[in-house]
């Protein structure tokens, strides 16, 4: 996982210093979890997932896929058009009917 944030890291041409400071945690918590010595807590990778929402989780986390939510953002982002059909029709009267079997009508201002 040393080596994913690292990626990122150079993703970003960010120092290490600069990622600790960007996620906010200590340089040091950065240096180890770097070099090996520590592994990165929950904690520290919801910091770089929330700082870094591009960077995909599962990439991070289990090592799959691509480092980029790139597969996301474009399907989110395609919003099939409506074809909207203007006509000359209003809203006469609206019935609203209760679970008591009373109703109310509502009739707008003309």
């Amino acid at each position: 996982m040393e080596n994913r944030i690292q990626n990122i890291i150079e993703k970003y041409e960010l120092s290490s210093n600069t990622f600790a400071q960007e996620i906010n945690v200590n340089r040091s918590t950065i240096s180890h979890i770097l070099s090996g010595r520590n592994k990165p807590s929950i904690e520290v990778l919801q910091k770089i997932l929330r700082r870094f929402p591009d960077v995909s989780s599962s990439w991070l986390l289990l090592g799959q896929g691509a480092i980029d939510n790139t597969n996301l953002a474009t399907t989110s982002s395609h919003v099939p058009e409506e074809n909207i059909i203007e006509t000359n029709r209003s809203i006469d009267k609206i019935v609203v009917f209760y679970s008591d079997n009373s109703f109310e009508e509502y009739k707008p201002n003309k």
